[in-house]
């Protein structure tokens, strides 16, 4: 005989938490949005069996300091880092995933199907999302408050008031939707690619720290990806390594200058984030053909 299932149940079912106190809401028509109070102790310690895939959203949001953790997907790690009390991190179910749990701790895990985030946006009359993504293990004080307001309904579920569950959590799903959501389809194109979410912030990254002073490792968990796994995806989606995107990035920052304004090249060079202003020229020379200076009485 097969165990019973509620909607919204697959983090603690993967689990065996088959009584995780759990809230929804009862308004949304297509759709509902639930939230369960995860305890895993020892004896959740180890890996977890594959939640099946759905196109919903699992927001993880940290009652408890968990000092490390790994997510799976495709048979290998793809996410594995530790997480501050009050933090978070998002999936969406259709990447399969299981977890390797290694010490106890608490959640809240939000379950909110696409079919609710479309429902919310087609209301408001915004476009629909295309995704949810946050760098994972960040904490948001917004998100952090709001989890706080539904902890004493977990006392009594069945006695909490739902209009104020109602309210509480539609307005999670709408806060997420404005932060976090992503209104472009995503870029996966090519098989082993970037969601459109992860390629922007690998970019944003990138180029925050274009002088290069910056691991590889932290861009990759800044998007939910191990290193080895982000370098793939990258170069499947742009075409190029990230440290070669990045130097072109900085050569086409340094173009930019040189045709549009008369500062000295060495000025420039520092601005794009190279050495100096010979770092600059060689680097400049090999990928467009002629040094800096050259290039730049081309243009005039």
């Amino acid at each position: 005989m097969s165990e019973r299932r509620v909607f919204g149940d697959a983090v603690a079912h993967s689990l065996g938490l088959h009584d995780a106190p759990m809230l929804a809401t009862r308004t949304l028509r297509a759709s509902s949005v639930a939230v369960t109070r995860i305890s895993c102790g020892p004896k959740q310690i180890g890996m977890t069996p594959q939640i099946p895939p759905e196109d919903s959203f699992i927001v993880a949001q940290y009652l408890t300091r968990l000092p490390y953790h790994e997510l799976w997907s495709g048979g290998r790690p793809v996410l594995t880092q530790g997480y501050a009390t009050g933090a978070m991190r998002i999936v969406n179910l259709t990447g399969e995933f299981s977890a390797r749990i290694t010490h106890p701790h608490e959640a809240l895990t939000f379950h909110i199907p696409r079919a609710a985030l479309d429902e919310l946006a087609d209301d408001a009359g915004r476009p629909r999302l295309a995704h949810l993504a946050c760098t994972p293990g960040i904490v948001d004080p917004v998100l952090v408050h709001l989890a706080a307001a539904l902890l004493p309904a977990f006392e009594q579920p069945e006695q909490a008031n739902p209009l104020f569950v109602d309210y509480v959590m539609l307005a999670v799903c709408s806060y997420l939707a404005g932060k976090y959501g992503d209104g472009a389809p995503p870029v996966a194109a090519k098989k082993g690619g970037l969601t459109s979410a992860q390629l922007r912030r690998a970019r944003e990254i990138l180029v925050a720290n274009s002088s290069g002073h910056i691991l590889l490792a932290d861009v990759a968990r800044a998007c939910g990806l191990s290193r080895q796994y982000f370098t793939k995806a990258f170069k499947a989606t742009t075409g190029l390594a990230p440290h070669r995107w990045l130097q072109q990035h900085r050569i086409d920052h340094a173009k930019q200058l040189l045709g549009k304004t008369s500062l000295p090249i060495a000025d420039i060079a520092i601005r794009c984030g190279f050495a100096d202003q010979s770092h600059l020229t060689r680097v400049f020379t090999t990928l467009v053909g002629l040094p800096p200076a050259a290039w730049r009485r081309q243009r005039d």
